[in-house]
């Protein structure tokens, strides 16, 4: 059984050190009650921000939070509560964030820019302008978020940047199409960048390296702790927010409150250049296929499905060439590796890979495992979602389990959206724990041990 809380809020301003912050002691609750498992605690760290979204730390462990229509803010712990101070004003910025050493990569609906940051200050160079690290992304879609990761190698250099992009529409034809850099993540080698120096040309979306393509909305992805891939190539593991299919005549009202599946998939792709000249990559179906949640969700009214297991690989009928057959074929449609019930929305996947302990880190008896946000139902009945979900890794589901629990949800989520939490960014401190942004709430949170 989960335990209960209940929840109000209050912040406190102050100036510090010459530049404008605010300062939320301890012990604010959440907005609205959270349900948390046997065996952990979650307390608000910071309340009332703008749409809080990706979220990363610096090396020294500053948590930088993009808040959507606002700009980047960096959050640190002290005496009295929770600091924040504004890094950047921008009120472009989307999602994508990340950090390494002196240069902050964010994107917004079209660009990925990179600035010249110091985490000592949490300030970036006002002497040294911002550039563009890659332009022309596809910024005129239903979803332009543009999740980043940045790629090393094994002695831990950074070497490139991936950068996602979703569809056009809810159910986008073009995506069928790798040429149509929609829906799908495309990988840019970095060049050198020595802030002393003229920046480097930026990189053209058109020329990234399509490592896949057919996946609706890759709204986060992350390297696994342990690479089950070949010489000369990596795994990358995505989450997927699929299409909304209440729009298509063939599948009943019923049906689609609990389909199509949300998904997480399995990527590999080539680094070395004589592979990846000589590799196609994969597609994972989208817009013609996707995945079934509930066979059951109306036997009467979609009876097809009554006896396919969960996962089952299903075509929308967008195609007559395109059909479940078609849909089953690896070559057309790479399937999923996990399994997500329908509308929980996934945006964001983090591994637990603790370099330290302290007594609030998550349990290590987690270690190796997945971490996922769930940011929740907009259109089922009831609400699903609204919270972080873990489970081991590699993941293991049937059509009798889930595959996957909760750490944290909304306790009511009859009242959900609202302010219940709405979770989007996760990332883990050097203290084991782990740290969550929740949009439309404003909250930023952190999960720990009991």
């Amino acid at each position: 059984m989960f335990s209960y809380r209940s929840v109000a809020f209050l912040s406190l301003s102050t100036l510090a050190g010459g530049f404008a912050s605010t300062v939320q002691p301890l012990g604010i609750p959440f907005k609205s009650p959270v349900a948390v498992a046997p065996g952990f605690a979650a307390s608000v760290i910071f309340s009332n921000l703008t749409t809080p979204r990706g979220i990363t730390f610096d090396n020294k462990q500053n948590l930088l939070v993009v808040e959507r229509g606002f700009g980047v803010t960096a959050f640190n712990s002290v005496t009295s509560g929770w600091e924040r101070n504004v890094v950047i004003q921008n009120a472009g910025f989307t999602q994508g964030i990340q950090v390494d050493g002196d240069k902050l990569y964010v994107s917004t609906a079209t660009n990925t820019f990179v600035y010249k940051y110091d985490a000592v200050s949490k300030s970036v160079a006002s002497n040294v302008s911002p550039f563009s690290i890659v332009n022309g992304i596809p910024g005129d879609g239903e979803l332009t978020t543009h999740t980043l990761q940045l790629e090393k190698d094994a002695s831990g250099k950074t070497v490139a940047l991936l950068v996602a992009s979703g569809p056009f529409t809810n159910i986008d034809v073009t995506a069928r199409d790798p040429a149509s850099g929609r829906s799908q993540i495309r990988r840019f080698v970095l060049p050198p960048i020595h802030f002393a120096l003229p920046p480097p040309t930026p990189l053209q979306w058109s020329t990234g390296q399509i490592l896949a393509f057919g996946i609706r909305n890759p709204a986060g992805f992350a390297f696994p702790p342990t690479q089950p891939h070949p010489l000369g190539s990596k795994s990358l593991l995505v989450v997927e927010n699929g299409a909304s299919i209440d729009g298509l005549s063939n599948f009943t009202a019923a049906f689609v409150n609990d389909n199509p599946a949300d998904e997480l998939e399995f990527v590999t792709y080539p680094t070395t250049p004589a592979a990846i000249t000589s590799t196609t990559p994969k597609t994972y179906g989208f817009p013609d296929c996707t995945t079934l949640w509930n066979p059951l969700a109306d036997p009467v009214g979609n009876p097809g499905f009554v006896n396919k297991p969960r996962g089952y690989q299903f075509s929308l009928e967008l195609d007559p060439a395109k059909d479940d057959a078609f849909c089953q074929q690896i070559a057309n449609n790479h399937p999923p590796a996990l399994s997500f019930q329908a509308h929980s929305v996934p945006l964001d996947i983090k591994f637990y890979t603790p370099s330290g302990i302290t007594s609030k880190a998550i349990p290590l008896s987690l270690r190796g495992h997945a971490f996922v946000s769930f940011h929740g139902s907009f259109n089922r009945s009831p609400p699903t979602g609204y919270g972080v979900v873990q489970f081991p890794y590699p993941p293991h589901q049937t059509s009798n389990t889930l595959g996957y629990t909760f750490l944290i949800q909304a306790t009511n989520l009859s009242t959900c959206p609202g302010t219940c939490i709405r979770p989007v960014g996760l990332a883990f401190g050097n203290d084991g724990r782990l740290y969550v942004s929740s949009d439309s709430s404003g909250e930023l949170f952190v999960i720990e041990k009991a």
